[in-house]
Protein backbone atom coordinates (compact mmCIF):
# COMPACT_ATOMS: atom_id res chain seq x y z
CA UNK A 1 0.00 0.00 0.00
CA UNK A 2 1.78 3.18 -1.39
CA UNK A 3 0.84 6.74 0.10
CA UNK A 4 -1.96 7.50 -0.62
CA UNK A 5 -3.32 11.08 -1.53
CA UNK A 6 -6.14 12.66 0.03
CA UNK A 7 -9.60 11.92 -2.14
CA UNK A 8 -11.56 15.47 -1.97
CA UNK A 9 -15.20 14.79 -1.42
CA UNK A 10 -18.37 17.23 -2.26
CA UNK A 11 -20.63 17.80 0.51
CA UNK A 12 -22.64 20.35 1.81
CA UNK A 13 -21.30 23.11 4.26
CA UNK A 14 -23.32 24.27 7.90
CA UNK A 15 -21.72 26.59 10.23
CA UNK A 16 -22.15 25.20 13.57
CA UNK A 17 -22.01 26.64 16.83
CA UNK A 18 -21.31 24.94 20.24
CA UNK A 19 -24.78 24.75 22.91
CA UNK A 20 -22.62 25.96 25.74
CA UNK A 21 -19.48 26.99 27.57
CA UNK A 22 -17.79 24.63 29.38
CA UNK A 23 -14.74 24.35 31.67
CA UNK A 24 -12.97 22.01 30.24
CA UNK A 25 -12.27 21.94 26.75
CA UNK A 26 -15.01 19.53 25.24
CA UNK A 27 -17.04 20.69 22.98
CA UNK A 28 -20.89 20.39 23.43
CA UNK A 29 -23.09 20.70 20.38
CA UNK A 30 -26.79 20.53 20.48
CA UNK A 31 -28.26 17.90 18.52
CA UNK A 32 -31.67 19.50 17.91
CA UNK A 33 -29.84 22.44 16.44
CA UNK A 34 -28.07 20.17 14.09
CA UNK A 35 -31.66 18.43 12.83
CA UNK A 36 -32.34 22.27 12.17
CA UNK A 37 -29.65 22.48 9.57
CA UNK A 38 -30.27 19.94 6.84
CA UNK A 39 -32.35 16.34 6.36
CA UNK A 40 -29.33 15.00 5.56
CA UNK A 41 -27.71 15.76 8.93
CA UNK A 42 -30.81 15.42 11.13
CA UNK A 43 -30.90 11.35 9.87
CA UNK A 44 -26.97 11.10 11.03
CA UNK A 45 -27.59 12.75 14.42
CA UNK A 46 -31.05 10.39 14.94
CA UNK A 47 -29.04 8.03 16.51
CA UNK A 48 -25.97 6.59 17.90
CA UNK A 49 -22.89 8.25 16.22
CA UNK A 50 -18.80 7.46 15.98
CA UNK A 51 -16.83 10.50 15.82
CA UNK A 52 -12.76 9.89 15.13
CA UNK A 53 -9.91 11.91 13.75
CA UNK A 54 -9.91 12.40 9.69
CA UNK A 55 -6.37 10.64 8.66
CA UNK A 56 -5.50 13.08 6.49
CA UNK A 57 -6.93 16.54 7.76
CA UNK A 58 -7.01 18.89 11.02
CA UNK A 59 -10.63 17.88 11.09
CA UNK A 60 -12.85 15.19 12.93
CA UNK A 61 -15.21 12.81 10.78
CA UNK A 62 -19.07 11.57 11.98
CA UNK A 63 -20.34 8.31 11.04
CA UNK A 64 -23.23 6.78 11.54
CA UNK A 65 -22.95 3.52 13.49
CA UNK A 66 -23.89 0.92 11.04
CA UNK A 67 -21.24 3.04 8.35
CA UNK A 68 -18.68 2.53 10.81
CA UNK A 69 -18.95 -0.96 11.19
CA UNK A 70 -18.86 -1.75 7.81
CA UNK A 71 -15.13 1.26 7.79
CA UNK A 72 -14.11 -0.33 10.87
CA UNK A 73 -13.73 -3.66 9.15
CA UNK A 74 -12.55 -2.24 6.61
CA UNK A 75 -9.57 -0.78 8.49
CA UNK A 76 -8.52 -3.46 10.19
CA UNK A 77 -8.18 -5.68 7.15
CA UNK A 78 -5.89 -3.51 5.55
CA UNK A 79 -2.26 -5.19 5.76
CA UNK A 80 -0.23 -4.27 9.25
CA UNK A 81 3.10 -4.89 7.30
CA UNK A 82 2.53 -1.49 5.50
CA UNK A 83 3.53 1.69 7.18
CA UNK A 84 0.75 4.17 5.50
CA UNK A 85 -1.35 1.42 6.34
CA UNK A 86 -0.83 1.27 10.37
CA UNK A 87 -1.34 5.36 10.73
CA UNK A 88 -4.61 5.36 9.67
CA UNK A 89 -5.70 2.33 11.73
CA UNK A 90 -3.86 3.96 14.30
CA UNK A 91 -5.53 7.16 13.86
CA UNK A 92 -8.59 6.12 12.85
CA UNK A 93 -9.35 3.08 15.15
CA UNK A 94 -7.89 4.58 18.14
CA UNK A 95 -9.39 7.65 18.43
CA UNK A 96 -12.83 6.31 17.45
CA UNK A 97 -15.52 7.05 20.46
CA UNK A 98 -19.32 6.27 20.61
CA UNK A 99 -21.81 8.90 21.22
CA UNK A 100 -25.31 7.33 22.55
CA UNK A 101 -28.76 9.52 20.82
CA UNK A 102 -28.35 12.00 23.63
CA UNK A 103 -29.33 15.74 23.49
CA UNK A 104 -25.60 16.73 23.48
CA UNK A 105 -23.17 15.64 21.26
CA UNK A 106 -20.41 15.63 23.86
CA UNK A 107 -16.58 15.58 21.79
CA UNK A 108 -13.89 14.99 24.39
CA UNK A 109 -11.11 17.42 25.02
CA UNK A 110 -8.54 14.97 23.43
CA UNK A 111 -10.33 15.17 19.80
CA UNK A 112 -11.12 19.01 20.27
CA UNK A 113 -7.91 19.78 20.74
CA UNK A 114 -6.30 17.19 17.59
CA UNK A 115 -9.06 19.13 15.32
CA UNK A 116 -7.91 22.49 16.77
CA UNK A 117 -11.63 23.06 17.36
CA UNK A 118 -11.13 25.39 20.21
CA UNK A 119 -11.61 28.95 20.02
CA UNK A 120 -8.27 29.85 20.68
CA UNK A 121 -7.51 30.91 16.87
CA UNK A 122 -10.73 32.81 16.77
CA UNK A 123 -11.84 29.90 14.23
CA UNK A 124 -15.40 29.45 13.82
CA UNK A 125 -16.70 25.61 13.43
CA UNK A 126 -18.12 23.88 10.08
CA UNK A 127 -19.64 20.77 9.22
CA UNK A 128 -19.33 19.57 6.17
CA UNK A 129 -22.68 16.72 5.41
CA UNK A 130 -21.71 13.98 2.48
CA UNK A 131 -24.63 12.25 3.14
CA UNK A 132 -27.38 10.75 5.65
CA UNK A 133 -24.48 8.71 7.47
CA UNK A 134 -21.03 10.64 6.86
CA UNK A 135 -20.28 14.04 8.15
CA UNK A 136 -16.70 15.61 8.99
CA UNK A 137 -16.28 18.93 11.53
CA UNK A 138 -13.81 21.35 10.88
CA UNK A 139 -12.65 24.62 12.11
CA UNK A 140 -12.47 27.52 10.25
CA UNK A 141 -8.40 28.50 10.02
CA UNK A 142 -8.00 24.70 8.60
CA UNK A 143 -10.41 25.29 5.76
CA UNK A 144 -8.71 28.84 5.11
CA UNK A 145 -4.99 26.84 5.17
CA UNK A 146 -6.06 24.66 2.73
CA UNK A 147 -7.59 27.15 0.17
CA UNK A 148 -4.53 29.05 0.71
CA UNK A 149 -2.14 26.18 0.19
CA UNK A 150 -4.20 25.08 -2.86
CA UNK A 151 -3.51 28.61 -3.69
CA UNK A 152 -0.31 30.08 -3.35
CA UNK A 153 1.85 27.06 -1.36
CA UNK A 154 3.86 27.16 1.48
CA UNK A 155 7.50 27.90 2.08
CA UNK A 156 9.67 26.42 3.99
CA UNK A 157 9.07 28.86 7.00
CA UNK A 158 5.30 28.72 7.02
CA UNK A 159 6.02 25.01 6.71
CA UNK A 160 8.02 25.34 9.88
CA UNK A 161 5.99 27.62 11.47
CA UNK A 162 3.32 25.30 11.18
CA UNK A 163 4.66 22.11 13.02
CA UNK A 164 4.83 20.66 9.36
CA UNK A 165 8.65 21.19 8.21
CA UNK A 166 11.96 21.26 10.34
CA UNK A 167 15.13 23.75 10.15
CA UNK A 168 18.08 23.82 9.11
CA UNK A 169 19.57 21.46 11.77
CA UNK A 170 16.23 19.20 11.77
CA UNK A 171 14.41 20.77 14.33
CA UNK A 172 11.02 21.36 14.46
CA UNK A 173 9.26 24.06 16.52
CA UNK A 174 7.64 22.16 19.42
CA UNK A 175 12.04 20.80 19.39
CA UNK A 176 13.11 24.67 20.14
CA UNK A 177 9.91 25.07 22.44
CA UNK A 178 10.82 22.37 24.54
CA UNK A 179 14.75 22.87 25.29
CA UNK A 180 16.07 24.89 28.18
CA UNK A 181 17.42 28.61 29.15
CA UNK A 182 20.72 27.80 29.05
CA UNK A 183 20.34 25.95 25.34
CA UNK A 184 18.55 29.37 24.16
CA UNK A 185 21.06 31.75 25.63
CA UNK A 186 24.16 29.47 23.70
CA UNK A 187 22.65 28.56 20.50
CA UNK A 188 21.75 31.72 18.00
CA UNK A 189 20.17 30.09 15.18
CA UNK A 190 16.97 29.03 16.10
CA UNK A 191 16.26 32.68 16.68
CA UNK A 192 15.67 33.76 12.82
CA UNK A 193 12.90 30.63 12.42
CA UNK A 194 10.47 31.54 15.38
CA UNK A 195 10.78 35.37 14.76
CA UNK A 196 11.55 35.58 10.85
CA UNK A 197 12.03 39.42 9.35
CA UNK A 198 12.12 40.95 5.97
CA UNK A 199 16.17 41.34 6.12
CA UNK A 200 18.38 38.59 5.66
CA UNK A 201 20.70 37.32 8.64
CA UNK A 202 24.04 38.00 9.11
CA UNK A 203 24.29 35.34 11.56
CA UNK A 204 22.67 32.71 10.07
CA UNK A 205 22.95 32.74 6.26
CA UNK A 206 20.15 29.65 6.25
CA UNK A 207 17.62 31.54 7.95
CA UNK A 208 14.73 32.32 5.80
CA UNK A 209 13.98 35.62 5.04
CA UNK A 210 9.94 36.53 5.92
CA UNK A 211 8.53 38.13 1.92
CA UNK A 212 5.55 39.20 1.24
CA UNK A 213 3.42 35.85 0.26
CA UNK A 214 4.71 34.70 3.95
CA UNK A 215 3.16 37.92 5.55
CA UNK A 216 0.04 36.78 3.60
CA UNK A 217 0.13 34.14 4.86
CA UNK A 218 0.07 35.28 8.68
CA UNK A 219 -2.66 37.38 7.84
CA UNK A 220 -4.74 34.95 6.68
CA UNK A 221 -4.14 31.81 9.00
CA UNK A 222 -4.79 32.44 12.49
CA UNK A 223 -3.02 29.16 13.58
CA UNK A 224 0.39 30.57 12.69
CA UNK A 225 -0.32 34.22 14.67
CA UNK A 226 -1.17 31.76 17.59
CA UNK A 227 1.97 29.57 17.05
CA UNK A 228 3.96 33.11 16.86
CA UNK A 229 2.56 33.89 20.32
CA UNK A 230 4.00 30.22 21.59
CA UNK A 231 7.10 31.38 20.49
CA UNK A 232 7.13 34.56 22.05
CA UNK A 233 5.47 33.05 25.27
CA UNK A 234 8.90 31.09 25.58
CA UNK A 235 10.96 33.80 24.89
CA UNK A 236 9.38 36.26 27.00
CA UNK A 237 9.86 33.24 30.07
CA UNK A 238 13.69 32.91 28.83
CA UNK A 239 13.87 36.76 29.37
CA UNK A 240 12.20 36.74 32.99
CA UNK A 241 8.16 37.80 32.07
CA UNK A 242 5.25 36.36 31.34
CA UNK A 243 1.96 36.76 29.20
CA UNK A 244 -1.67 36.88 29.92
CA UNK A 245 -2.99 38.13 26.64
CA UNK A 246 -1.85 41.75 26.04
CA UNK A 247 -0.66 42.19 30.06
CA UNK A 248 3.33 41.66 30.10
CA UNK A 249 5.03 41.36 33.94
CA UNK A 250 8.22 40.32 35.47
CA UNK A 251 8.32 36.97 36.74
CA UNK A 252 9.64 36.55 40.55
CA UNK A 253 13.13 35.54 39.76
CA UNK A 254 13.71 38.57 37.00
CA UNK A 255 17.17 40.07 38.15
CA UNK A 256 19.92 41.09 36.02
CA UNK A 257 22.39 38.11 37.46
CA UNK A 258 20.28 35.67 35.37
CA UNK A 259 18.41 37.74 32.91
CA UNK A 260 21.43 39.29 30.80
CA UNK A 261 19.23 41.31 28.44
CA UNK A 262 18.52 43.57 31.78
CA UNK A 263 22.22 44.46 31.22
CA UNK A 264 24.14 47.37 29.10
CA UNK A 265 24.94 45.50 26.18
CA UNK A 266 24.62 41.73 24.91
CA UNK A 267 22.87 39.73 21.50
CA UNK A 268 19.68 39.40 23.54
CA UNK A 269 18.75 43.08 22.80
CA UNK A 270 19.06 42.28 19.04
CA UNK A 271 17.07 39.31 19.81
CA UNK A 272 14.18 41.76 21.65
CA UNK A 273 14.50 43.79 18.47
CA UNK A 274 13.87 41.30 16.25
CA UNK A 275 10.58 39.94 18.33
CA UNK A 276 9.11 43.18 17.98
CA UNK A 277 9.65 43.77 14.90
CA UNK A 278 8.58 40.05 13.48
CA UNK A 279 5.17 40.65 15.40
CA UNK A 280 4.64 44.02 13.83
CA UNK A 281 5.46 42.31 10.07
CA UNK A 282 3.47 38.90 10.98
CA UNK A 283 -0.20 41.04 11.46
CA UNK A 284 -0.09 41.17 14.93
CA UNK A 285 0.90 44.96 15.04
CA UNK A 286 -0.86 45.47 18.40
CA UNK A 287 1.12 42.48 20.60
CA UNK A 288 4.02 43.79 19.04
CA UNK A 289 3.55 47.23 20.44
CA UNK A 290 2.63 45.77 24.05
CA UNK A 291 6.10 43.46 23.55
CA UNK A 292 7.72 47.11 22.84
CA UNK A 293 6.04 48.96 25.52
CA UNK A 294 7.23 45.97 28.22
CA UNK A 295 10.52 46.03 27.40
CA UNK A 296 11.17 49.27 27.59
CA UNK A 297 9.36 50.51 31.19
CA UNK A 298 10.99 46.62 32.52
CA UNK A 299 14.15 47.47 31.16
CA UNK A 300 14.77 50.81 32.90
CA UNK A 301 12.64 50.14 35.93
CA UNK A 302 14.59 46.97 36.39
CA UNK A 303 17.87 47.01 34.70
CA UNK A 304 20.53 48.47 33.28
CA UNK A 305 19.36 48.81 29.22
CA UNK A 306 20.96 52.10 27.50
CA UNK A 307 18.93 54.69 25.44
CA UNK A 308 20.41 53.45 21.99
CA UNK A 309 19.16 50.44 22.79
CA UNK A 310 15.33 51.89 23.70
CA UNK A 311 15.90 53.46 20.38
CA UNK A 312 16.27 50.64 18.02
CA UNK A 313 13.10 49.09 20.03
CA UNK A 314 11.16 52.11 19.26
CA UNK A 315 12.39 51.73 15.19
CA UNK A 316 11.01 48.18 15.45
CA UNK A 317 7.21 48.76 14.94
CA UNK A 318 8.22 51.49 12.19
Amino acid sequence: MEKRTPAWKTGCLHQVTPSEETPSRELHLSRERLFLLCPQLKALMSGDLVITVSPDWQALNLYAEPRWDILRRDLQALPTDNSEARRIQRRMLGNAIILSAEKTVVIPDTLVNYAGLVDAFDSPLWMIVFDDSNAELWPEHELKRLFSEAQWGKSPLIRFMRGEQVDHRGRSLNDILALDDFWLEHTHDYVQWLFPIDTPSRANLQAPVLNEADQQWFRRDPFLRFQHRRALDRMLRFCGLKRAEHIIEPREDLHPYRHIWLKRGGHNHLLITRMIRSLHLCHQPELARVVQQAFIEIGQARGYVQPQTIAFWRQATE
